[in-house]
């Protein structure tokens, strides 16, 4: 009976040692599948979602109106931009560097002719798209805008009678001077005034041309402009009127955009290179400057 007992319970506990060997192996082969499966599922997740962002960073360069780059500017700043002889056509080395630009996206350009004074705020309240119009690059810019890297040369310069015998704002106290509103050559002025620099009179234009009409005129003793600007109002006055004196520091000009607006931003970067490498801003930069501009910029 003892034997007959003990035979029972070696049977069963055999038999239990065996149903749980087989249920270890069944749960490890189905944790193991489980596994393969979420690593497939992972694996093609990744896959799917690469192809989904390369298609969403295209998508991101975008315009206002579809297949058309509406640029502001600000004419009557010649060389940069000006209307031709006939009154109504804008030319100039602002209009042809977006004309160009158009042509590298593969999109027609709409000119939107803005007062300086505001070119920026329509930029924010979507009016174009860019701004190409002499932006001069100040961190405060950068700050609030996309500025591409700079596509030209420039400093500011301060134009007088060459008699007048002045070298530097810095001696303009007792002098009168002219600027165009809320340009660089305008907050310079300021500072110095700020700084203790007494002129006779400040006066603030609308337009560059303004300014340099007062100097001719005698009303002015000078004016402080950017020199890609300077150059092409002296002009044949040259024996009258000279450049005295030249900001050491650059003033390099860039392609203003919306905060953000980084799609379009590089498209713009990249089209603008591929026209320095094919010798277009050299082109253009030649034609309207007598030199190149450009050259070491970028």
């Amino acid at each position: 009976m003892m034997k007959k007992t003990v035979s029972m319970l070696l049977c069963v506990c055999l038999t239990a040692a065996m149903m749980v060997g087989c249920g270890s192996k069944e749960t490890a082969d189905t944790a193991a599948e489980t596994t393969e499966d979420a690593a497939e599922e992972e694996t093609t997740e990744e896959t799917t979602e690469e192809p989904a962002e390369e298609a969403e960073e295209e998508a991101a360069v975008t315009t206002l109106k579809e297949g058309v780059l509406q640029v502001g500017i600000e004419i009557g700043y010649p060389p940069m931009e000006y209307l031709d002889a006939d009154g109504v056509t804008p030319i100039g080395f602002d209009v042809e560097v977006a004309n160009a630009l158009g042509e590298k996206l593969g999109m027609d350009v709409e000119l939107v002719d803005t007062a300086w004074d505001g070119i920026f705020s329509s930029l924010d309240s979507d009016r174009y798209d860019c701004i190409i119009s002499a932006v001069s690059i100040t961190k405060e810019r950068q700050e609030n805008y996309n500025l591409t890297a700079p596509y030209i040369a420039n400093k500011l310069v301060l134009v007088t009678a060459s008699d007048l015998g002045v070298d530097s704002p810095e001696d303009l106290a007792g002098y009168s001077v002219a600027v165009q509103t809320e340009t660089t050559a305008d907050e310079y002025m300021k500072g110095l005034q700020e700084g203790g620099l007494e002129l006779k009179d400040y006066f603030v234009y609308d337009k560059i041309i303004q300014c340099f009409d007062e100097l001719k005129l005698g009303r002015v003793d000078a004016v402080l402009v950017d020199s890609v600007v300077a150059a092409y109002y002296i002009g044949e006055d040259s024996d009258t009127y000279s450049i005295v004196w030249e900001n050491d520091e650059a003033e390099p000009m860039g392609i203003c955009l919306k905060k953000g607006n980084d799609g379009l931003t590089q498209a713009i970067e990249t089209a603008i290179d591929e026209m320095y490498a094919d010798g277009t801003m050299s082109e253009i930069a030649t034609k309207y400057f007598g030199y190149d501009t450009t050259e070491g910029v970028r």
